[in-house]
């Protein structure tokens, strides 16, 4: 199913992005969490304005145009997911994304009624707090 595999990605990416931080390797930390942890948040935001909007609009290519469809907190919250290269941004960046990801793949999940791996999503946020606070 693509929702469970876009939290799987999601949950289970951050790990290598977190490990990045932790041996300073800026590139690959900023490539994972920029492109492939990134690219399940707006996969689950898109599915998030369709949920919304019964299906009838396009987010545009890569959430182009999420100013325009998502609620302004939760815009707001997602341009809070973008990092400078300082590693306490993001850090900031990582749990703002897990937050907005938490909530909306909640909200997904219920619609359709599928069921949001808790699981996943607390053993993640344990190992990140875990390496962060290393």
């Amino acid at each position: 199913m693509q929702y469970s595999g876009c939290c799987n990605e999601f949950w289970w990416c951050l790990n290598n992005v977190a490990k990045g931080i932790a041996r300073d390797e800026l590139s690959y930390s900023m490539l994972m969490f920029n492109h492939i942890v990134r690219d399940m948040l707006i996969k689950m935001l898109e599915w998030y304005i369709g949920v919304q909007n019964g299906f009838e609009l396009s987010s545009g290519k890569l959430g182009k145009h999420f100013k325009k469809y998502l609620p302004e907190e939760y815009y707001r919250i997602f341009a809070k997911t973008y990092s400078d290269s300082d590693y306490d941004h993001l850090w900031t960046a990582i749990f703002t994304a897990c937050d907005l990801f938490r909530t909306i793949a909640n909200i997904v999940a219920e619609y359709f009624g599928y069921e949001y791996n808790k699981n996943d999503d607390d053993g993640m946020m344990k190992y990140l707090n875990m390496v962060k606070n290393d």
